[in-house]
């Protein structure tokens, strides 16, 4: 065994024992002693990609759901230069990545060697930590490997999660002869555990913190809730029902959808229409807590509109205040904080009843539900589907046992505005930290790896043309992944923007308008392909899809340019409802 094959066999094995349970492998010649040490240790769970864009966004999907760090590997050359838009992606989202990248040994840099580029910090400051430790020789030590490999999965994890990249060159040969091969003595040299064991910081939230946030609140105010871990839900629940404030949860937070949060406020991006007069608008204060909102409307109330408090709560040390209106930010482990104001909280005596302004908004919010309700009802023949009336319909539909995927552009948006309230309660996740579409169909797909459940996944058109290798992922994946295509012909979400009304330009330039469809691409891979014509053929397919446990494709064309007519309409009578009841 050479240096190449002792080193791709003990970085492997160490990965292993801290609990990394996903390689994802783009082949090539020079990752050969780390594809290989995969190949052959039976704890590795491996994926094996076309391309590491791909490899990446499956990775990050499946990071996401998991909460370990997955791991990628790649050889040298342009292969590690795919990874970036995952990485930013996972610099944004704090999402765990790991990137071992292959390189040609320093004296092939800068000489015009075949596939040799200079990947020292490659991915700038998106990364958490780089390392290069060279050329695998006698002089770094096993122990100085071990202790390389550990400290770059705590820096995946803490003090901010994230991507690391850890760079190594390999000289030829990679492997010795198989009649020259020694038996491998690593076990005799590693002990069945991490060669460094990393406790988790912890930051203890300090008393008056709570004590001042509580003793100073008003009697009512908005408890925001963006993306938090999904271990701290529960928590969040408990803390709305004590707190007993109107509840603005994110698309993104996991509990916007599902009947599963006391005090939820689920139309409150509708109720924040200008000039909508349903409710006394006048909000006290905003405690917000995980990533920012998806809505615009309440972005854009913190910033025209700021509470007189406005705090901030984050397990984290990154400024995330875009409207720069939060004088208060409290870093603290989001369950932790929640289970200490819920004690402080059941010590205080309070009405039975709930807050009047607190049922003012649930009142609000219950006329808009009943307006969705007519304005989209459950069984409709109409030939035409838009894409608000498919998307509510699906999160009336899916099943309690998938995971949903929302791509960005108008799913995401129709989804945090018009998603039903009351269907099942579900994982969800999106890659909303910089909202590419782009890896969309390999994140969900790692997205189900990591949750081990079926996942639906709702996207655009040319998102799914961003990722037409990963319909490969589809008909590979262990857990079937169904995608609901909504297919406009283009990019719909630029009908909204006022270069729309520019019609000598738009079309062209903006609406990159096209005439394909998926249904070939669904015959190449042997996926299920689905076309229903109507809300009620939509629901008929959708099941017949989640009965045949099959990755399938159901593809729903759509009229793009009818979409900012179609919110206006309903804004006009949500306003028309909101006056009559006044």
């Amino acid at each position: 065994m050479n240096l190449n094959e002792r080193w791709g066999e003990l970085i492997i094995e160490e990965l292993v024992r801290n609990n990394t349970a996903c390689f994802c492998i783009s082949p090539g010649s020079r990752s050969t002693p780390l594809t290989v040490a995969v190949a052959k240790n039976p704890r590795a769970k491996s994926v094996i990609f076309f391309d590491e864009r791909a490899a990446a966004y499956y990775a990050l999907g499946h990071a996401r759901a998991s909460g370990r760090p997955a791991v990628l590997i790649c050889t040298s050359g342009t292969a590690a230069a795919n990874y970036l838009p995952a990485v930013i992606e996972a610099s944004v989202e704090q999402i765990p990545l790991l990137l071992l990248t292959s390189d040609r040994p320093p004296e092939l840099r800068d000489t015009g060697a075949n596939q040799a580029i200079n990947q020292t910090f490659l991915f700038g400051t998106h990364v958490r930590w780089f390392f290069d430790p060279g050329c695998p020789c006698p002089e770094f030590k096993t122990e100085a490997l071990l202790s390389t490999i550990d400290h770059a999965v705590t820096k995946t994890l803490q003090p901010v999660s994230g991507p690391v990249q850890l760079n190594f060159p390999f000289r030829e040969p990679f492997f010795e002869n198989d009649e020259n091969k020694t038996i491998s003595k690593i076990d005799k040299i590693v002990e069945q555990k991490v060669y460094v064991r990393n406790t988790t910081f912890n930051k203890v939230l300090p008393n008056d913190e709570i004590y001042d946030l509580l003793k100073n609140r008003p009697e009512s105010g908005i408890l925001s809730i963006g993306r938090v871990p999904a271990d701290s839900l529960d928590s969040l629940r408990k803390l709305a029902e004590e707190l007993a404030w109107p509840v603005f949860a994110d698309v993104t937070s996991g509990l916007r959808l599902g009947d599963n949060c006391p005090n939820r406020i689920t139309y409150y991006d509708q109720l924040l229409i200008e000039d909508l007069d349903a409710v006394d608008w006048d909000i006290e204060a905003v405690w917000h807590i995980g990533f920012p909102p998806t809505s615009k409307r309440w972005l854009t109330h913190w910033e025209n509109n700021p509470a007189a408090e406005m705090v901030w709560i984050a397990d984290h040390t990154e400024r995330h205040d875009q409207s720069h209106n939060f004088r208060w930010r409290i870093e603290s482990g989001i369950t932790e904080f929640c289970e200490k104001l819920v004690c402080k909280l059941q010590l205080e005596e309070r009405a039975e009843d709930i807050p009047l302004k607190t049922l003012q908004w649930l009142q609000a919010s219950e006329k808009v539900e009943t307006m969705l309700e007519q304005h989209f009802p459950l069984n409709s023949e109409k030939k035409e589907i838009d894409d608000f009336a498919l998307t509510r319909r699906l999160t009336e539909i899916i099943p309690e046992t998938h995971g949903f995927f929302i791509g960005n552009s108008i799913p995401v948006r129709a989804v945090d505005m018009l998603g039903s309230g009351k269907g099942a309660d579900v994982p969800t996740a999106l890659n909303r930290g910089a909202s590419g579409i782009d890896g969309l169909i390999a994140s969900a797909c790692g997205y189900s790896s990591g949750l081990q459940r079926p996942v639906s996944l709702l996207i655009g058109d040319l998102s799914a043309m961003h990722d037409l290798n990963s319909f490969k992922l589809l008909a590979d994946s262990t857990e079937p992944v169904l995608v609901v295509l909504l297919n406009n012909h283009g990019g719909g979400i630029f009908s909204f923007l006022p270069v729309a009304r520019q019609t000598d330009i738009f079309e062209t330039f903006f609406g990159t308008p096209h005439s394909n469809d998926f249904l070939s691409v669904a015959e190449m891979f042997g996926l299920n392909y689905f076309r229903p014509d109507s809300i009620t053929g939509f629901v008929k397919d959708y099941r017949q899809a989640v009965s045949e446990k099959k990755s399938a494709v159901i593809e729903i064309f759509t009229d793009r340019e009818k979409n900012p007519q179609q919110l206006e309409a309903l804004a006009q009578k949500l306003m028309k409802c909101a006056f009559e009841s006044s």
